[in-house]
């Protein structure tokens, strides 16, 4: 079975699955938050087009549209709504965009024009090479709490080792997660039965900024973190030195690379 008919059939059993839930959620919103229960982002889907990503609001209908997580965190949530976020259920309506050919049940994850932009060509131009995915590697990894250019290598073994055996035990963690009894993933954690490169992957870093070095040293940061694993798990002294001068150079202190998050944007919903 290809991968669009699976998303078809599938995709669509789901989405039925999921209406009602969807209707109940959607009243607690606008209960809750005296609004319209549903919220509307452009995004980057296959192609570098834009189309229309669809969640259940969570966020009050003042909070800016490109909040920051640190903001979206000082803020009091209802705890209907703080429960949607926490379980991924504001992300159901993105089921009915797949029978619909707009995202795949499992791919990147679709970004906002404004971070698109900013990420290195290339990986860029891979991630937007296949639909976006209402799950992923990246939506169910370790660091999905932050930027998804922060952890690229989700996205880039994801794209180097796509298959029907990798999407269903995507999906089956992410099934696992939601009830409760999963964990969420490394690398490593994927099975060799699901892999087409058999090495074994250390842990994804976070590259993680100074907010005045995020839009100007980021897409250099992830094209070096896209290198073989071998390569960057070596870095010389020279180069080490070079990208912390350049870093001082341009806003007065040095990147940091580590596990650290910076203070990463997030969608209002």
């Amino acid at each position: 079975m290809g991968k669009r008919l699976f998303d078809v059939v599938v995709g669509t059993v789901l989405a039925l699955l999921a209406l009602p839930i969807i209707v109940v959620c959607a009243v607690g919103v606008m209960i809750q938050l005296r609004a319209q229960p549903f919220f509307v982002h452009r995004r980057v889907g296959r192609g570098g087009r834009p189309f229309l990503f669809v969640k259940l609001r969570t966020l009050p209908k003042s909070t800016p549209p490109y909040a920051d997580k640190y903001a979206i965190g000082h803020l009091e949530l209802p705890p209907f709504t703080r429960v949607l976020r926490r379980l991924h259920l504001d992300e159901l309506p993105q089921l009915f965009l797949v029978p619909l050919g707009r995202m795949s049940l499992v791919g990147p994850r679709p970004e906002m024009p404004a971070l698109h932009a900013r990420l290195p060509r290339a990986f860029a131009g891979r991630r937007t090479a296949v639909r976006p995915g209402c799950t992923g590697l990246w939506q169910i990894g370790a660091h999905s709490d932050g930027l998804i250019s922060e952890a690229p290598l989700y996205d880039q073994f994801y794209l180097d080792n796509r298959s029907l055996r990798l999407d269903l035990w995507i999906i089956g963690r992410t099934f696992g997660l939601l009830a409760g009894h999963g964990t969420i993933v490394d690398l490593g954690d994927i099975p060799l039965a699901a892999r087409r490169d058999l090495v074994a992957l250390p842990a994804p870093r976070r590259l993680a900024l100074r907010p005045g070095l995020r839009d100007t040293a980021l897409p250099a940061l992830v094209s070096a973190s896209l290198r073989s694993p071998a390569a960057s798990a070596r870095p010389s002294a020279g180069s080490a030195r070079s990208s912390a001068g350049s870093a001082r150079s341009s806003a007065g202190e040095p990147a940091l690379i580590g596990v650290a998050p910076g203070p990463p944007v997030a969608e209002l919903g």
